[in-house]
Parts: C-alpha cells; sequence; structure tokens
C-alpha cells in the first residue's frame, strides 16, 4: 500500500535513507532533523517490508514519548497503521510493527532478551552505555525472506546522536575515529562486522529549522561550554560530563609477559550485594604501572554483587594468583578503610571479624590505602593523561582487564562535586585502582608549580611550591 506522510528528506536526511552501510550513525551537532529522519527511515522499512519488526530506542521512557511517540502519532497516515497505546507500538496493515522501546538502567536491555529485532534505531546513542548497545545489537537478526535488493539493510542498525553522555567515548571509537565521514568500512568481528557508516549533521544541514526557528542558532550560542561546541559544531573532541579521558587506544595494551623482579601489587575494593574489584598490578623502572590482572565479583548484572564471604573471596584470590603465576611473590596488598572495621556477625550477633582479618588467616596481609576521594581523582586523571611529548600514559592496561576497561569511561562527574566522580555509578574498579596511584603518586610538573605560583594571590610562594 503506498501511503504518504508528507515527509520531504533534506539532502543530509536523504543521504541517511540512501546509505548502503547497516550500522549507521546520523548527527553530530544539534538541528540537522536527527530524531525527524529516524523516525521515517523505521516507518519506510516497515512499509516497504511485510512482518518487519523495527525498535526505536531513547533512553528513558518521557524522552521517548515527546520525541517519537507523539509526533508519530501526528506524522503516520492512518491507513498505514494503527498505533496500540498498551504495547507502546504502532501495528501496520501489511503485519508490519514498529515498537518503542527504553534503557534507563543497563538492566532494562533484558527484557528484550527473546525479541527478534530486523531493524534497531537508536536515537541520542551516548546516552547508551556500550553494554547496552552491544546486547541490543545482539537482538538483531531476521529469517524474513528479504528481497535481494533490501539484503544489505536488513538486519540493520541506524542510530543519531549528539556528542556527550555516558556513551560518548565508545561511540566516538566506534564511529568517528573509525573511520572518515561517509566512508563504509567493516567493524571488527568482536563488534558484531557489520559495515558502518557516520553521516555528519549540522544546523545548515536543516534549512526548514532556520527558517521555521530563526533564533534556534543564537540559543546554541547561548549555552555555556563545552555545551556551545559540541552541539553548535559538532566537535566531538569535547567530552561532557565523563569523569575520566581513558583511551582504548593510549591506556589499553595487549598483554606482555610480568617482570620476574618488578614489584607486584594488589589491590581490592570491598563489596558483598554491590560488586566487589580486585586488580593486579607490576610498575616499571620509569614509575608506568600495568594492570595485567582483575577479578570483579558480579553476577553478570551491572553493579549486582556475588554475595560472597571474605572467607571465598580470599580463597578465590590465592586461585587466581597460583593461575597468574604470582603465588611464590611477594605482593603489596592496598584495601579501602572500611576493609578494617569490624563487620556485623550475621549468625551470632555483635561485632565480626574485620575482612583485614579474615584475609590475615588465609595468609593475604591488606595496608589500608589512602582513600582521599579529592586527591586520589587527580592522581588517576594525571596517569590516564597521554604525555604532550608522545609516548604512552602512566597507567596501562591489559586489553584482558575487561571490567576496567567498560567501566571507567561510564563514570560521570558528580553534579555537585567536580573533583570527585558520581557514587552511582559503577565506580568500584575506580576505587580500587586509585590505591595504586596514591601509593605510587605523581609529581606535579614545574610547569604547573610555576602557573600556580602566578594564579594563586592568597598562599605565599614556598606554600604552594612546597619549600
Amino acid at each position: 500500500m503506498q501511503v504518504s506522510t508528507g515527509y520531504h528528506p533534506q539532502p543530509k536526511q536523504l543521504m541517511l535513507h540512501a546509505c548502503k552501510a547497516n550500522e549507521i550513525l546520523y548527527g553530530g551537532a544539534a538541528g540537522p532533523g536527527k530524531s525527524h529522519a529516524l523516525r521515517h527511515e523505521a516507518f519506510n522499512w516497515c512499509m516497504r517490508i511485510s512482518g518487519l519488526h523495527a525498535y526505536l530506542f531513547r533512553r528513558t521512557f518521557p524522552e521517548l514519548e515527546d520525541n517519537h511517540i507523539i509526533p508519530s502519532l501526528k506524522e503516520f497516515p492512518k491507513e498505514a497503521g494503527k498505533y496500540r497505546d498498551q504495547k507502546h507500538r504502532w501495528e501496520f496493515g501489511n503485519g508490519s510493527m514498529l515498537h518503542f522501546g527504553h534503557c534507563q538502567y543497563d538492566k532494562d536491555v533484558f527484557q528484550y532478551l527473546g525479541s527478534e529485532v530486523h531493524l534497531l534505531l537508536i536515537d541520542e546513542l551516548t546516552m547508551f552505555t556500550d553494554f547496552m548497545y552491544d546486547f541490543l545489537r545482539g537482538r538483531v537478526r531476521c529469517p524474513l525472506p528479504i528481497p535481494d535488493k533490501y539484503k544489505h539493510k536488513i538486519p540493520g542498525i541506524v542510530c543519531a546522536s549528539n556528542p556527550g553522555g555516558v556513551g560518548h567515548s565508545w561511540v566516538k571509537s566506534r564511529w568517528i575515529d573509525y573511520a572518515a565521514p561517509y566512508e563504509i568500512k567493516q567493524a571488527p568481528e568482536k563488534e558484531g562486522k557489520m559495515f558502518r557508516c557516520f553521516i555528519p549533521g549540522k544546523l545548515a544541514d536543516n534549512p526548514i529549522l532556520a527558517i521555521s526557528d530563526p533564533n534556534y542558532i543564537h540559543r546554541l550560542d547561548g549555552l555555556p561550554e563545552p555545551y556551545r561546541t559540541a552541539y553548535k559544531d559538532g566537535d566531538w573532541d569535547i567530552f561532557m560530563g565523563q569523569a575520566f579521558d581513558f583511551s582504548r587506544i593510549h591506556n589499553v595494551i595487549d598483554p606482555l609477559p610480568v617482570p620476574e623482579y618488578n614489584q607486584i601489587y594488589m589491590t581490592f575494593d570491598w563489596g558483598f550485594g554491590a560488586p566487589f574489584s580486585i586488580g593486579w598490578w607490576w610498575a616499571d623502572n620509569d614509575g608506568r604501572v600495568y594492570r595485567f590482572g582483575e577479578w570483579y565479583g558480579w553476577n553478570g548484572m551491572p553493579n549486582q554483587g556475588m554475595r560472597m564471604t571474605d572467607d571465598h573471596v580470599a580463597e578465590g584470590i590465592k586461585e587466581r594468583e597460583q593461575a597468574l603465576g604470582i603465588s611464590t611473590k611477594q605482593i603489596v596488598r592496598y584495601a579501602g578503610p572500611d576493609c578494617f572495621q569490624h563487620r556485623p556477625d550475621y549468625k551470632g550477633g555483635g561485632q565480626g571479624p574485620s575482612t583485614a582479618e579474615v584475609f590475615a588467616r588465609h595468609g593475604l596481609f591488606l595496608s589500608p590505602g589512602d582513600a582521599d576521594r579529592h586527591h586520589k581523582i587527580k592522581q588517576f586523571r594525571e596517569r590516564l593523561q597521554v604525555p604532550k611529548n608522545g609516548g604512552r600514559p602512566m597507567l596501562q592496561v591489559y586489553s584482558t582487564c575487561t571490567q576496567f576497561i567498560r567501566t571507567i569511561p561510564l563514570l560521570q562527574v558528580d553534579a555537585k562535586d567536580v573533583e570527585d566522580v558520581d557514587t552511582t555509578g559503577e565506580d568500584h574498579c575506580y576505587d580500587e585502582a586509585c590505591h595504586i596511584v596514591m601509593a605510587r603518586p605523581r609529581t606535579i610538573p614545574f610547569e604547573e608549580i610555576e602557573k600556580s605560583r602566578i594564579e594563586d594571590k592568597y598562599q605565599p610562594l614556598d606554600v604552594i611550591a612546597g619549600y
């Protein structure tokens, strides 16, 4: 059935609809008509292929309702199908369906575990974690008899986004840094092997908006930095809200043999209902630290622990150190202050032994780590920085340490304290890893001391310089 929505795509939107790739990211700046194009991309495919199941996502339901459900009720012709409010989906006359979905939390993706997604569409992709995206991508499959001329597109994924947000780093890595704009390049096997393409979009690509709302550009100009640059220019080098500039290119390496005589460290962040985190490190002669092993005590669900007793954790540590080949080495072990506090004795009441006491019974002796939150975030950032004169950052992570690599880029700055991370996030690897950076602090470069001398108006120079 031929139906018209009255949608007339502009050149960049038309480029999105005609793109030969099947894993597309469209956008950058605010205002190029990303959401509008995404919604009609879904509608057009539902009209082309009978029985198609398309899923259109936003992070939260209010965003989904305001940006897609309500507009679709105005735009999609009634003769094409009917919107089922209770099921949040359009049901079309040819048997195709457009489902509206949201994933506010990582765990929400599991409600789509049994879904068969023929076309996945995600609006504001940088609001999603890479875990959410990878899980939803794993639902993308299509047993329908697709016409040959469409097989390069279905099953497929089409996304739209501005820079910034919790997913900025991984989205930038997979599209913006992966290939030149408009270039179609196949993704690595571990990332699905689909054919990717990034189509940049700016406000200038939407002259209709410029006519209907000529002051929109001035409202963008009125935003504080870095939002102004990110939303107006589509600058993907701007990071907003992320606590750390963690780079897989610069901070992650392939595993190396652990040197025979270098000092080994273990860092520990206790957890029971929430995950515990353990990291093993070695340091080179330049003071660079290498995370070569980890044990993340989660049940497979983000931010949910395994509820293991201290005795079982201690036994697990010894087993893993045996497997790592370091069980005979002298290991310096750091842990947070909660490991040295007596815990409730749930069986007999009263106070039970601390984690440090329990570990000591197993021959694992913990030392208190420095848990100063304002100092440790500075040291952690200093370690992650890429040297201006080239070379590797002073914190390196083996590619096998997948939980560190997964969680560190997701951490956000605390909205009430920019010198701390948002502790509602999955910060266990961070808290644990900070013990090593605090135990081996980096000195402040001399040029930064000189800058402090000039800028500080209230302290004498000898206090600032530490003389």
